[in-house]
């Protein structure tokens, strides 16, 4: 299993299948959490991010979302 890293706002590191299990993860450790669903969380959380570093975020999913923050340098595979 691959072995992730998140830098937003802290350095976190987790194990998950596929990039995109890093939305709930997420949503554990928000302050706002998710209580609004995951796709409204999702879209919420691309707008933090492109204020955060001004990148492009997608939200349609959560394996979308995911790639946005790799290729913009939130997420990364470490192992």
């Amino acid at each position: 299993m691959p072995k992730y890293r998140l830098t937003y706002g802290t350095s976190d590191e987790f194990y998950a299948q596929t990039a995109g299990e890093v939305v709930p993860i997420l949503q554990d450790r928000h302050m706002l959490g998710g209580s609004d669903g995951e796709w409204a969380f999702c879209r919420r959380l691309a707008i933090e991010m492109c204020e955060w570093n001004g990148g492009n975020y997608y939200y349609h999913s959560r394996d979308a979302l995911a790639e946005s923050m790799i290729e913009n340098g939130l997420l990364e595979v470490i192992d």
